[in-house]
């Protein structure tokens, strides 16, 4: 079951109140918090302007003046990519 949240009640933390159905259970709570602080002083892994760029490029491909070539662990192997 989902539940949404009302556009007044939205902001940039309200995720935090949602239930988070699918998460492991942690043995060390205390071990969980440090790292969680420690993790939020660490940059973004993606910067705005790099996720600026990926959207421009993904309308290059929408537009038909580029392609998406995807890669990884779950995407076809270069061998098997004949279009």
């Amino acid at each position: 079951m989902t539940r949404k949240i009302a556009g007044a009640d939205w902001h940039p933390a309200s995720w935090q109140n949602l239930p988070a159905a699918q998460q492991p259970t942690y043995p060390d709570q205390a071990e969980l918090d440090r790292t969680v602080a420690s993790l939020s002083r660490l940059p973004p892994i993606v910067t705005s302007w790099e996720v600026d760029a990926l959207k421009d490029h993904i309308a290059m491909a929408q537009r038909g003046e580029a392609f998406v070539l995807q890669g990884g662990d779950c995407a076809e192997t270069f061998d098997e990519c004949t279009s």
